[in-house]
C-alpha cells in the first residue's frame, strides 16, 4: 500500500514550478530595477546634475546620534553634494521611535559639519524607503538626488520614480562586511526589490 505520509507526485510538481516561477520572478524584478537604475545614476558627485533637493535615505543611529558606517556615507556624499552645489537643501529621512531618532541624528552630524538648519529637511516618516519617497513628494520634492549605497539604489530610485520624482542615483561609500554577511545582504536586497514591483502594483507608492 501507498505511504499515505507522502505527498502525491503533482503536488511536488506544482510546488516545485512554483519555487521556480518565484525565482524567476525575482530574478526578472532585479534585472528591471538594475538596469532602469543604472541609466539614472551616477558614477559619483563630481558627476551628479544641479537638483533642488537631495534626499538622504536613513540607517542605523547608534546612542549618542552615532550614525552607522553606512550613514555615514550617505552623510558625507549629500555634504559633498550641498558644497558642491549639486544639491540645495538635504532632505534627511528615516526612523524615529521613542527616543531613537535618526533624521535629527543626521540632520546634526550635517549642521555639525556647517550645513545651515535651513538647508536641512527633516523627514521623521521615512520608516521605510517608499514612505521616504512618498513623504519628499508631500514636502513639494519633484527633482531630486537621491543618496544611498549602490545596491539599494535600484529600489531607491524605482520608488522615487514611480511616486513622480524625477531621481538620479548619487552612490555613498559602503562598509565592508564579510561574506557571509554579503550573501544576506545580497538575499535581502534581492527580494526587498521583486517586492517593490509587487506593491507598487498593487498599491502605489505610500
Amino acid at each position: 500500500m501507498p505511504d499515505g505520509r507522502a505527498p502525491p507526485r503533482r503536488w511536488l510538481r506544482w510546488l516545485a514550478a512554483l519555487a521556480l516561477s518565484m525565482l524567476l520572478f525575482v530574478a526578472v524584478a532585479n534585472l528591471y530595477l538594475i538596469v532602469t537604475a543604472r541609466a539614472v545614476t551616477v558614477s559619483d558627485v563630481d558627476a551628479a546634475p544641479a537638483r533642488p533637493y537631495a534626499i538622504v535615505l536613513g540607517n542605523r543611529v547608534f546612542p549618542g546620534g552615532v550614525p552607522s558606517l553606512e550613514l555615514a556615507g550617505r552623510l558625507q556624499t549629500a555634504l559633498a553634494l550641498h558644497k558642491a552645489g549639486r544639491a540645495d537643501k538635504l532632505v534627511v529621512s528615516g526612523r524615529t521611535y521613542g527616543t531613537y531618532d535618526e533624521p535629527h541624528a543626521m540632520a546634526a552630524w550635517l549642521e555639525a559639519r556647517g550645513v545651515a538648519p535651513a538647508n536641512i529637511v527633516l523627514d521623521p516618516g521615512g520608516h521605510r524607503t517608499a514612505a521616504t519617497m512618498a513623504d519628499a513628494v508631500t514636502l513639494g520634492v519633484r527633482s531630486a538626488l537621491v543618496v544611498s549605497q549602490g545596491y539599494h539604489l535600484p529600489r531607491a530610485l524605482y520608488f522615487a520614480r514611480r511616486a513622480g520624482i524625477d531621481a538620479v542615483g548619487v552612490p555613498a561609500s559602503s562598509s565592508r562586511v564579510g561574506a557571509w554577511l554579503a550573501f544576506r545582504r545580497f538575499v535581502r536586497e534581492s527580494t526587498a526589490r521583486a517586492e517593490a514591483l509587487v506593491e507598487v502594483a498593487l498599491r502605489g507608492v505610500r
